[in-house]
């Protein structure tokens, strides 16, 4: 097969025992790919790592291995962004799966429309209820894809592939910990020209045992990814939604912490909530916390 049709898949993954199986089903379909030529960037991150799952990739000769002692994604993401040394580039969660023909249609995509960095398709939310997919409205998105993602996040895991020559790794420094799709997106949709499918490609798994977006981290972890976000280059309309944001994570922060019983860090949640933009919406959580801080 030509080399114009290898494609560098970067797979970030924390090589857990338990999520084993998932992560060979997602290996099996990127390797099951047709009409292309699939290089698995295999990005272990983290010390937790299973030894015998580790071997055990590294052993696969299809594969490309590296291992990274902390449990970082944005720098796995960009660990494996550094080692693409094909013409198209694209990402999957080890929870996740890529549909038959995914990276052909949109290695198609940009080889049909040269003046395009990245193609961006629809994909498949996967829950115990069903599949929805992502994008109900491709073509809202297309018209002004910046501001589309202050309605719905069109980056799902999984749904994107770069042309290497003009999407560099910088795309992914700055990366917050958490968040980093919303990143991503605002990323690509500020500094590249996204064509847009109504096809989908891929399916996100949304109730995976031991995902980070259902962690404790990720509610503390949200004011930061979005103050990260907001050191981005962005119209004022865009800062203003993220801005606003910010006051809901404080406030989500605050309430974790006073249901673990940390008052002292309850309050300084819940006043940052209501120093930012929008936060007097949460200035009735005050008789809240008093009420709490009484009984202690």
């Amino acid at each position: 097969m030509s080399d114009a049709r290898n494609v560098s898949v970067i797979m970030p993954t924390r090589a857990l025992r338990q999520r084993r199986v998932l992560l060979r089903r997602a290996l099996d379909s990127v390797l099951a790919q047709e009409a292309v030529s699939v290089v698995p960037l295999v990005i272990i991150n983290g010390s937790d790592r299973d030894a015998e799952l580790t071997r055990e990739l590294q052993a696969d000769r299809r594969l490309r291995v590296v291992t990274l002692e902390d449990a970082d994604l944005p720098n796995a993401l960009r660990t494996g962004r550094e080692m693409v040394d094909t013409n198209w580039f694209a990402e999957l969660d080890d929870d996740d799966v890529l549909l038959p023909g995914a990276l052909a249609v949109r290695v198609q995509a940009l080889e049909q429309r040269p003046e395009f960095d990245a193609v961006v398709t629809n994909g498949f939310m996967r829950d115990s209820a069903g599949d929805t997919p992502n994008i109900s409205d491709v073509f809202f998105v297309e018209r002004d894809p910046l501001r589309a993602l202050l309605c719905h996040n069109w980056m799902l895991p999984g749904a994107w592939l770069c042309r290497t020559h003009t999407v560099g790794p910088q795309v992914f420094e700055g990366m917050p910990r958490f968040l980093e799709n919303t990143y991503l997106a605002l990323r690509l949709a500020t500094s590249c020209r996204i064509k847009f499918l109504d096809c989908p490609t891929v399916i996100w798994h949304t109730d995976t045992p031991l995902s980070e977006s259902k962690s404790r981290a990720y509610v503390v972890g949200q004011a930061a990814a979005l103050r990260r976000i907001l050191k981005l280059d962005l119209p004022l309309d865009v800062q203003a939604h993220f801005r606003s944001r910010v006051s809901d994570a404080c406030n989500a922060i605050a309430r974790l912490y006073l249901q673990e019983g940390n008052l002292k860090k309850a309050w300084g949640w819940h006043l940052q909530s209501l120093r930012e933009p929008g936060g007097w919406r949460y200035f009735p959580h005050t008789l809240r916390l008093v009420y709490a801080l009484l009984r202690f």
